[in-house]
């Protein structure tokens, strides 16, 4: 049985361009964009992860601890965006 995974990741480059595609650049610079985790507010500089949760986007910062919460969280159930 083999294991397959999808994988998606974006360069921190085009970061800006696909925020700004999801309608959120102007939030995360505004600051009102939080890890879900732990709460607090990200930047370009801080995501660690994003990924569909109930229908809408979930955001972790680069703290270890939160990003394995999301690895979790994530995988929880599938969703495309």
């Amino acid at each position: 049985m083999s294991t397959y995974y999808d994988i998606k990741a974006i360069h921190e480059n085009n970061l800006a361009k696909v925020l700004e595609e999801l309608g959120v650049l102007e939030a995360l610079r505004e600051g009102t964009i939080v890890c879900k985790f732990c709460g607090k507010k990200l930047t370009q500089e801080n995501i660690q992860c994003m990924y569909p949760k109930n229908g809408e986007i979930a955001f972790c910062c680069d703290d270890l601890k939160c990003f394995q919460k999301a690895l979790e969280d994530s995988g929880s159930e599938r969703e495309d965006v």
